[in-house]
């Protein structure tokens, strides 16, 4: 800041530089009553000077005026919103006090209020504020608190005073005026019981003449104290209501909350979390209800499924797509249970089970069985990946009568039935506990043989009909049509499988021979259960079809499933050795799904292979693939001196991927359907290719 020395000349002054002083101690002054920091002169005293002395000056003085005025505009926008805020909350608390009188004044009963409520008297002068200061003091002191500043308050109880005291000094006395100001003072605020006391003490010293208090202002004390009651009454009569409404809601709420919160414990105690199904608890909880039944001829049968592929899915790609896998079995195999005396439970990581609490016994059981491995034939879609994962499902099948269900034993032996099922070829399989010995099977009778069809074996290329794939099946009144491995599957009763086989064996040996006596006429192929039937019967059957039918050996070919040739220690090899010792002919069927290995085709005494058609795609852009697919099977099966045959070629797409790829046989519809014995020969002495059959729901 500049000053004038007393030596200055003031006519010499510069008006630039004083001028800019003065806005600078202008400025500091109001910046100073704001409550801010002044300006420091050191801008002003370091300025330039002259002309650009001038215009800097001017400069600077301009930004800090614009300073001062965005400070002091924020200043006043503070003090504005805080004035509003507390003008809105005082309004605010203003209203809810009113609101409470009016609900106050309606909840008082008719009875009490002889008259409608009449405008309130105005104050008749005089100076009411000590009265109002005594009464807001005696209430305090009584514990009561108005939500009003004091001032506010002692004015309005000076209201109320000069109210009392002139109904009190009316002809006659204004009793129901008296009242209602009693009402309405509890509806203020003043609604304790101890501030009754000081209240009345405060109105009758208020409405006495001196020592003397007249009988107008006794009366119009005891009106106000019967109207204060009245209303103090009322309000706690509402506040016990609405206090009990509350008890009553929260009491309700508690309860619906316990009932929710059990639910998410049973919840999460009985069901898997993943899928939604009984988890093993729940499983294991319906087993011991169903052994406690009041029958206990009734009997229990149990499904257990096992999906083989669902671990690897979960190390692959992880637990969420694991996961989706899980929910799409759920979805496919709740379309099977729908029944009520079905539960769908998932006891393990990668296990289903399907609880049958009304068994209908083994057949029952067999067709829910079979129903699942259809439904989980189909592959699951795994998101976001474009890939599918094979699900590879085995089931297992226990049946108990009620009376003799031992929970632990059912678990395990619908565990050991699984094992079974892994080294079957249908995908399930019946517990078993003993299968080779006899007193241990389930006996079945009433099986009735039926008819025996024969289905053509051509030669690729030429067509001309090479062998006779022969299918015989029984027939049960209960359990259906079964074929040789079934009716092991369902009984485990090694007598019946030997008997029927070796009926089989000597009816298809002695047809080929009727057909074709010589030693290079079509050979004969059947599907033999060898691991059903055991070792040496199966050799000791073989051999004596053959002998007494005088069929050449190698016109007889056994289709051996892939769980009859898996390497199972010397005892498997002898089999398979003491039958090509016979000089028939082992063809490992199904070749290329479930049990196939390459690597133990060289150990094994194996003349050819079978491979489904189903391998195939049928469709034009599948083709060549296809027919690649099918030449290295080929090229593998010749360099290891096995022939291959392809069954279940039933369309021209399928039969048109064989072409040059070096198979040896095909067999299905599109070569001939099955045929009675009577008409092969027929079929023998057709030259040339065999047409092509209409569709017809005949399988391979």
């Amino acid at each position: 800041m500049a000053f004038i020395e007393p030596h200055d000349d003031p006519s010499e002054r510069d008006d630039s530089v004083l001028t800019h002083a003065m806005m600078i101690a202008a400025l500091n002054q109001i910046l100073g009553e704001c409550g801010y920091d002044p300006v420091a002169e050191d801008d002003v005293e370091a300025a330039p000077s002259g002309p650009a002395l001038h215009r800097g000056g001017e400069a600077a003085a301009d930004r800090l005026i614009e300073d001062a005025r965005e400070r002091a505009d924020g200043i006043v926008a503070a003090a504005l919103e805080t004035a509003v805020q507390y003008t809105d909350a005082a309004l605010d608390q203003a209203a809810r006090t009113v609101i409470s009188a009016r609900r106050t004044l309606a909840q008082v009963p008719a009875a009490a209020v002889p008259v409608e409520l009449a405008p309130m008297p105005a104050a008749t002068g005089g100076d009411w504020r000590s009265v109002g200061e005594a009464w807001f003091a005696a209430a305090t002191a009584a514990g009561v608190y108005l939500p009003m500043a004091a001032p506010v308050a002692a004015q309005t109880l000076d209201l109320y005073a000069g109210c009392l005291y002139d109904a009190a000094n009316a002809t006659p006395p204004d009793l129901d005026a008296a009242y209602r100001l009693g009402v309405e003072i509890v509806a203020l605020g003043i609604g304790r019981p101890e501030a009754l006391p000081g209240t009345l003490g405060v109105i009758l010293d208020h409405l006495s003449d001196g020592e003397t208090i007249r009988r107008p202002a006794r009366q119009v004390a005891g009106a106000f104290a019967a109207g204060f009651a009245v209303a103090l009454q009322a309000r706690t009569l509402a506040q016990q209501e609405s206090l009990h409404r509350a008890t009553q809601r929260a009491a309700r709420e508690s309860q619906l909350a316990l009932q929710n919160s059990e639910a998410r414990y049973r919840r999460l105690a009985y069901y898997d979390p993943v899928t939604g199904l009984a988890n093993k608890a729940r499983l294991v909880q319906r087993l011991r209800q169903s052994a406690n039944g009041d029958d206990p001829a009734r009997h229990v049968g149990l499904c257990l499924v096992d999906l083989g592929g669902h671990p690897a899915v979960c190390e692959q790609f992880g637990a969420d797509a694991g996961d989706h896998v899980l929910a799409e079995v759920t979805r496919r195999l709740r379309l099977l249970a729908r029944h009520p005396d079905y539960l769908l439970a998932r006891p393990g990581a990668h296990t289903f089970a399907l609880l049958v609490q009304d068994s209908g016994g083994i057949a029952h059981l067999a067709e829910l069985a079979e129903g699942i491995t259809d439904v989980l034939t189909e592959p699951a879609s795994l998101p976001g990946t474009g890939l599918t994962a094979p699900l590879q499902a085995q089931v297992g099948i226990v049946d108990v009568p009620a009376g003799a269900l031992d929970v632990a034993r059912v678990l395990v032996d619908a565990e050991i039935a699984v094992r079974q099922a892994r080294a079957g070829t249908t995908g399930w399989a019946v517990y078993d506990p003993r299968p080779a010995l006899p007193g241990a099977a389930t006996s079945i009778s009433g099986l009735v043989t039926g008819p025996a069809s024969y289905q053509p074996i051509v030669k690729v290329g030429t067509g001309r009909v090479a062998g006779l794939h022969t299918r015989m099946t029984w027939r049960h009144p209960h359990l259906g049509t079964l074929d040789l491995n079934r009716i092991g599957q369902l009984t485990g009763d090694r007598d019946t499988t030997v008997r029927l086989a070796g009926s089989l064996l000597q009816q298809a040996c002695r047809q080929a021979m009727h057909w074709d006596g010589g030693k290079k006429g079509p050979f004969i192929g059947l599907d033999l259960p060898v691991h059903q039937i055991g070792y040496p019967d199966i050799v000791d059957l073989v051999q004596e079809a053959l002998g007494g039918s005088g069929l050449p050996p190698k016109r007889l070919h056994l289709h051996l499933s892939g769980v009859d040739t898996v390497p199972a220690g010397e005892h498997s090899h002898t089999v398979l050795t003491a039958l090509a010792a016979l000089g028939v002919r082992i063809v490992l069927d199904d070749f290329g799904i479930g049990f196939s290995s390459f690597g133990y085709l060289r150990e094994l005494p194996v003349h050819g292979l079978r491979t489904p058609a189903t391998l195939l795609h049928p469709s034009p852009a599948g083709l060549e693939a296809d027919r690649e697919l099918l030449a290295g099977m080929a090229r593998v099966a010749h360099a290891l001196g096995l022939t291959l045959t392809v069954h279940g070629v039933d369309d021209e797409l399928r039969a048109a991927a064989l072409a040059e790829t070096g198979c040896d046989w095909a067999q299905g519809l599109r070569y001939g359907p099955p045929s009675t014995p009577h008409q092969v020969p027929t079929l023998l002495r057709r030259a040339g290719k065999l047409a092509a059959v209409p569709e017809r729901s005949v399988a391979s």
